[in-house]
């Protein structure tokens, strides 16, 4: 089945795909969703995880409330997991969102 992505995720969805080609692994999840968390709305958020991770997106936007409501990760808990995501285009990213 092919994914329909909204126009507006559809450079997120490449950034996540580049970074996690196979699959975004359980330590890796919540770190993910706390760098992206900075720059996109909590819904958008949801909506590109849930669709790249095949999940429903009410889960997935809970998960990200979850995160929202953490405290940050430290820079040190998220470095390895921003050089994955630098490595496919992070900084671009960052700058046409």
């Amino acid at each position: 089945m092919q994914k329909i992505i909204p126009t507006h995720l559809v450079s997120t969805y490449q950034l996540i795909k580049c970074a996690f080609p196979q699959e975004i692994d359980d330590e890796s999840y919540l770190p993910l969703l706390s760098l992206l968390y900075e720059h996109m709305s909590d819904r958008s958020l949801a909506q590109v995880i849930a669709e790249y991770t095949g999940k429903d997106y009410h889960i997935v936007l809970n998960e990200v409330y979850q995160v929202g409501a953490m405290e940050t990760f430290s820079p040190d808990a998220t470095k390895p997991f921003r050089i994955k995501l630098m490595g496919c285009g992070y900084e671009r990213w960052l700058a046409d969102e």
